[in-house]
């Protein structure tokens, strides 16, 4: 360590006596002090006066009116100046009898005593010399003149060698070009949806008359028979071979769907399909733009397409969410077969959103078209078997409480605290030793649902385990629910807990449950 902080401070001797060596040398490019003086203008605190001895009054000396002089007895002494530049005009003699007296913040100073004054100030970086102009030996302009002009690049290609300015070239040029065909893309896509926008406007004002009319004239059987011929009096050819003018007729047809009921619906199936707008759905089934795929996964579902199942089929289990609900969503709804093996073995869960519109459409079918729900007990999706529970109390299935007891044993937590909400709410008594058998459970969700359900559904088994719970058991849900379904199973056992127990946490709860206005709070 100390051989290193030897180094590092020889170093910067070294460093700091070339610097000083640097700078104590500033008079070498001049010739002498004087020289120096008269480039740099002025110092700051450096002052000057001449002294003329008598023998120097010649007139080339008093023709000068650059500073003036005072006499005394031995001569003439000029007045004190900073301007340095002052110097130049000194006549230059070889017999040079004047002399200079020097100030240094009008205190007198030699030679010497300038010199190191200003070296003092060089070192300590308060005064930053003038480099001295060194003019050419010979007058280039004058030379310029001389010679024949010939120019840098030889020829029309020697401008390609210089890459770096190739590449700058390219840049500027492929950023304006960027600009301009960016600007020509907006404007012509611009104007393009604007005209789309208008013919848009134009063929909706078309298709409304013909619609209005034939749903209000003809009957549902007189459109399914229509001739070709009468079709395209209506819509005419012409237009129907227009993708836009087919996009905007879809549109209207399926709009008008949604809002009429009862025979209206069934003119308007039959005019989507004597229209050839089938095929147009068919088509939007096959694209590779998904949005075109939902859309046509709607006009199956609301013009009950039914060829067009097995096609619908293909997006039942499709990574795209849309398009799954859409495609179970369609083949619940027009399905014929009580086959629900599309939707058991579906691999992505179901979301809330999807059971609820799921169960909308299974509620409304099922009154006409029973369903082989069981099935879904057996899917390998645990969202699915969650959904069939839920399905088995929604729409109150008794019949498949023995299946779905058959299926208890290899049930996660959360399908069994389902399937105690199935039990409770149909009146399961005869699944008691399940219920019994949720009570010992470490889950505290699952033994709060069980409590509940044995409240309702329980022996004397589940008082049994009931009144260990509340032995054991600190946590205030669970003491709360057990209270409650000991209450509802024996009044008699309750009132002797409450009037033996030390706990105030079940004073209170005992107090809230016994108050009629606080017992279903």
């Amino acid at each position: 360590m100390r051989k290193a902080l030897l180094g590092v401070l020889l170093l910067f001797c070294l460093v700091s006596g070339k610097v000083s060596g640097q700078e104590g040398d500033f008079l070498s490019p001049y010739a002498n002090l004087e020289e120096f003086l008269i480039v740099q203008e002025s110092i700051p605190g450096l002052s000057f006066q001449v002294y003329f001895p008598e023998s120097e009054e010649d007139s080339l000396l008093l023709g000068k009116s650059w500073l003036p002089l005072v006499s005394n007895d031995s001569g003439r002494l000029s007045s004190t100046t900073a301007d340095l530049t002052l110097l130049q005009y000194l006549p230059d003699t070889a017999a040079q009898t004047y002399s200079l007296i020097f100030s240094i913040y009008s205190a007198p100073s030699s030679t010497d005593g300038v010199k190191e004054y200003l070296s003092t100030l060089i070192r300590n970086r308060d005064f930053f010399p003038k480099d001295k102009e060194v003019l050419p030996e010979s007058d280039w302009i004058a030379l310029a003149y001389k010679v024949r002009y010939s120019p840098f690049f030889k020829n029309a290609f020697t401008y390609f060698i210089d890459f770096k300015l190739i590449g700058v070239t390219f840049i500027i040029f492929f950023f304006f070009g960027s600009a301009f065909f960016i600007i020509l893309f907006m404007l012509i896509y611009k104007s393009r949806k604007i005209k789309k926008e208008e013919l848009i406007k134009d063929y909706d004002h078309l298709v409304v008359d013909p619609l209005t009319s034939l749903l209000f004239e003809k009957e549902t059987e007189e459109i399914e028979n229509m001739e070709d011929w009468e079709v395209n009096q209506y819509f005419p050819t012409s237009l129907l071979s227009k993708p836009l003018y087919k996009e905007v007729l879809i549109d209207r047809i399926i709009s008008l769907n949604k809002k009429m009921k009862g025979e209206f619906k069934g003119k308007l199936k039959a005019l989507y399909g004597r229209t050839g707008l089938v095929k147009v759905t068919q088509q939007k089934l096959n694209s590779k733009k998904w949005h075109k795929i939902a859309e046509a996964l709607v006009e199956v579902n609301e013009m009950d397409l039914a060829e067009l199942l097995q096609e619908v089929k293909r997006y039942s289990d499709s990574s795209n969410y849309h398009l799954r609900s859409l495609s179970v969503a369609a083949l619940l709804n027009l399905s014929e077969k009580s086959d629900l093996s599309f939707l058991r073995d579906q691999t992505y869960p179901l979301s809330d959103w999807q059971q609820m519109n799921f169960l909308r459409i299974i509620r409304f079918v099922d009154n006409y078209r029973p369903l082989n729900l069981s099935m879904l007990l057996d899917s390998k999706n645990a969202s699915i078997r969650i959904f069939a529970i839920r399905l088995v109390r929604m729409l109150g299935k008794m019949d498949l409480l023995e299946e779905l007891a058959k299926h208890t044993p290899s049930m996660n937590d959360l399908e069994k605290i389902e399937t105690l909400k199935t039990y409770q709410e149909l009146g399961a008594h005869m699944e008691v030793d399940f219920i019994n058998s949720c009570l010992t459970s470490d889950n505290p969700e699952l033994l709060i649902q069980a409590g509940k359900a044995a409240g309702i559904l329980g022996n004397e088994e589940s008082l049994r385990l009931i009144t260990e719970i509340l032995e054991k058991n600190k946590d205030f849900r669970i003491e709360r629910t057990m209270l409650r379904s000991l209450k509802e199973l024996d009044q008699r056992a309750f009132e002797n807990l409450m009037a033996t127990s030390s706990k105030e946490d079940f004073k209170r709860i005992g107090n809230h449950l016994n108050d009629p206005l606080l017992a279903h709070v």
